[in-house]
């Protein structure tokens, strides 16, 4: 029998398949990373926020207490092996916008929210910003510079060869063996391939059964002189502070038009948004968008193929990659090296039998 080259070959290098490369390879594992190298997708465009509170009824993010001590260790430990800085942890205000939220507030404050927040006096500088429905700061929190993180593992994986670009189509280039999968056209052989493919997993007839509600997100880049402020600010949008006197502000949710134009449109919504909070004139010097995968049922997906067991799944982390892609992809790796079953909420057979 001929013994593959490879333990895992993982199918595109976004939030998805850059942690479960690094988990696979932190087990051991032998593995080869493939991506098309595309300009723009979701996760290189993502402003990787980790909010602990979210949403107009102000809840705590889903599994923050289990995601959020898992992302911290997992990128300090990329950190001290790539010898980059890629992780930011900061303090985050939520500015409330009605007395609804005053209220959703008001009811969590002393049981959910325990330990996770406080209300400093004053809370934000009245001469930048309006808070005349208060607001709250949260202590736990950060950012991802996801572009950068993306950039330093891709040239880590490749300084041991354990990358390269390719443009690959399933039905055509994928070949299913008794000991696993081939890749004749790239002379490769690999006892697993787990696709991370992110939106490209819809035209992946392997997994066609996956449903996807994808969602277009835009995000601007905005200059703002005279603006120290070092938390990232919530309400209605966010703004995210890069330094030099440069910002982030987004993101929009779009169903109908699935492509990575910015639009005029977007743009609008974002500024008009700021505005209602933000007493500083600001300038936009930079517009992105892209189309985030988010499945239909809303969970992120996991699992091998119910038929062929040496094919992988891993999408739908939607908005939330930064935050869920660390403890998710280690789940993911001690359930192929059968330490445990799968989490049933994340399995792909659970989003199966759903659309069934």
């Amino acid at each position: 029998m001929v013994i593959p080259e490879y333990d895992d070959i993982i199918m595109g290098q976004g939030l998805a398949g850059t942690a479960l490369a690094w988990r696979l390879r932190w087990r051991g594992h032998r593995i080869l990373v493939i991506d098309r190298e595309v300009p723009i997708t979701s996760s290189k465009v993502a402003a990787g926020l980790m909010t602990p509170i979210t949403g107009q009824r102000l809840v705590k993010s889903w599994r923050w207490d289990q995601f959020w001590p898992s992302a911290t260790a997992f990128y300090h430990r990329v950190e001290k092996e790539t010898g980059s800085i890629v992780f930011h942890p900061t303090c985050m205000v939520r500015l409330l916008a009605n007395g609804s939220e005053q209220e959703f507030l008001g009811r969590r404050l002393t049981s959910e929210f325990q330990g996770l927040v406080t209300q400093p006096e004053p809370l934000v500088n009245p001469n930048w910003f309006d808070s005349c429905w208060s607001g709250f700061e949260m202590i736990e929190g950060g950012r991802l510079d996801v572009l950068a993180y993306l950039n330093t593992s891709r040239h880590n994986f490749t300084s041991e060869g354990q990358y390269i670009a390719a443009d690959l189509a399933p039905d055509e280039d994928l070949v299913l063996t008794d000991c696993g999968v081939e890749l004749p056209r790239l002379g490769l052989r690999s006892s697993r391939i787990i696709f991370c493919q992110g939106i490209d997993a819809m035209s992946n007839s392997l997994f066609s059964d996956v449903r996807f509600k994808p969602a277009k997100g835009e995000i601007l880049t905005l200059r703002i002189e005279e603006l120290p402020e070092e938390r990232i600010i919530h309400r209605g949008v966010w703004l995210m502070p890069l330094g030099s006197n440069l910002f982030r502000a987004g993101a929009t949710y779009e169903w109908k038009q699935l492509d990575c134009e910015p639009t005029t449109q977007g743009r609008d919504e974002i500024c008009a948004r700021l505005r209602e909070f933000l007493h500083l004139p600001f300038e936009v010097v930079g517009h992105d968008a892209a189309v985030r995968p988010i499945p239909r049922h809303q969970i992120p997906i996991v699992g091998l193929h119910p038929q062929h067991r040496q094919l992988g799944f891993f999408n739908g982390l939607g908005s939330k990659g930064s935050l869920q892609s660390p403890w998710i992809a280690e789940h993911f790796a001690g359930y192929l090296a059968g330490e445990h079953p799968l989490d049933w909420e994340l399995d792909l057979h659970r989003t199966l039998s759903l659309v069934k």
